[in-house]
């Protein structure tokens, strides 16, 4: 939604040479681009601004210092917070979506546009049904890589006859895996020549249990309007390969249902649209998709995206190790490389660990008596869990 990329194929004609088109491209003029939902979650409603940006940049300029306000028709306002450049929240314990009311976002930038949308209101989600999960074996993308096996989760919703027929689906996935490589050991370099070795005292180790959290990307809609039940039903809702230790022990998934209107709706699906779009000659030219918000400075200045206002529902479901069929494997931890150095080879040691990018965690030991022999060096992420984007402290919801 950020960015929509025009992708230029060129023509191969037989016996011919294949030359790149550089199409002549004019002065280029950004256009504002709001990406946002409200919800009547517990949980922080977002809204991220940028700016378009040409199809031969590769860098979103998000907008800072904005001033971001959701109001409630007949209620109060609530300025956003910006959490990192361009993205800024709301504190669901001072305002969150109330089903039946409705709302409105505003937008004042630093340089004093303004910005707002019409008044929207927010109706009720229907609960989720059940979540079920298959043993899948598929292909992928890549030409003659091997096929891959994992789980498929299936989503079934719970509506009644009246339940908003437009449905979206987000989802937030949570597992946890052991630290390969543990660190029990720090090592100082005085000189080149010469080391210190510590043992990390326990109160500081950070423990062996690592917490990796992933969300999803894909836009996940579907709507019931017109048929005779409205009720979704097997939704392929995520697939998780074995490829990685997301598997190995615990596996939890976070799934929220958003009940849209249909002009939210119908944007998500022309989104989804572009897209598809396979980059061949014969497809559509994707456009710029123009949303909700529109300026009221008088300045014509276009507007993409959206700001969305939707009741949510949530269920959360665990698949453990136990779970799955026998001979299922998944890794228990990272995949990452390990070096052995001899001992007394601190020079090695010292380039390894302080212009390497590998860290020292402890001793290589014989066989036989457990004599030191040498030492152990492997990539920060199989070390420490904040080095692999996780966590070392357990979810509340664990």
């Amino acid at each position: 939604m950020k960015r929509v990329l025009i992708t230029l194929i060129c023509l191969a004609c037989l016996n011919s040479c294949v030359e790149t088109y550089e199409p002549e491209v004019g002065d280029y003029e950004s256009s504002l681009v709001v990406d946002g939902l409200f919800s009547d979650s517990d949980s922080p409603s977002r809204v991220i601004l940028s700016t378009s940006f040409a199809y031969d940049e590769d860098e979103v300029p998000y907008i800072s210092d904005a001033t971001v306000v959701i109001e409630e028709q007949n209620g109060p306002n609530h300025q956003l917070s910006e959490v990192e450049p361009g993205t800024y929240e709301t504190n669901p314990e001072e305002f969150k979506g109330v089903i039946g009311n409705s709302y409105r976002l505003r937008i004042r930038l630093p340089d004093g546009e303004e910005y707002e949308t019409e008044w929207a209101m927010m109706t009720a989600a229907a609960p989720i049904g059940d979540i079920t999960y298959e043993l899948e074996t598929r292909e992928v993308d890549e030409i003659g890589a091997p096929l891959v096996r994992g789980i498929q989760f299936y989503l079934n919703t719970a509506s009644d006859g009246d339940a908003n027929p437009f449905y979206r689906w987000e989802w937030e996935e949570t597992y946890i895996y052991n630290h390969p490589k543990p660190q029990y050991v720090t090592v100082t370099f005085p000189a080149r020549k010469r080391a210190v070795f510590e043992d990390v005292p326990l109160d500081e180790f950070e423990g062996f249990n690592c917490w990796k959290s992933n969300k999803s990307t894909s836009i996940l809609i579907e709507s019931t309007e017109g048929l005779t039940e409205n009720n979704v039903k097997d939704f392929p809702l995520h697939f998780v390969d074995d490829s990685s230790p997301r598997l190995y022990i615990r596996y939890s998934l976070l799934v929220k249902q958003y009940a849209l209107d249909k002009e939210y709706h119908e944007f998500l699906r022309k989104v989804v649209e572009v897209n598809q779009t396979t980059g061949s000659l014969f497809d559509p030219i994707p456009n710029e998709i123009f949303g909700n918000v529109q300026s009221t400075s008088d300045n014509n200045r276009p507007v993409l995206g959206y700001f969305g206002v939707a009741g949510v529902s949530e269920k959360r479901i665990f698949v453990t190790r136990e779970d799955l069929p026998i001979g299922f494997n998944a890794p228990p931890s990272p995949v990452c490389l390990e070096d052995t150095i001899g001992l007394g080879e601190f020079e090695l040691l010292h380039d390894f660990t302080e212009s390497g990018n590998k860290v020292f965690y402890n001793y290589l030991r014989a066989e036989i008596g457990g004599a030191i022999i040498g030492y152990l060096v492997s990539e920060p992420k199989c070390i420490f869990c904040e080095d692999n984007d996780a966590s070392n402290e357990r979810p509340d919801f664990w």
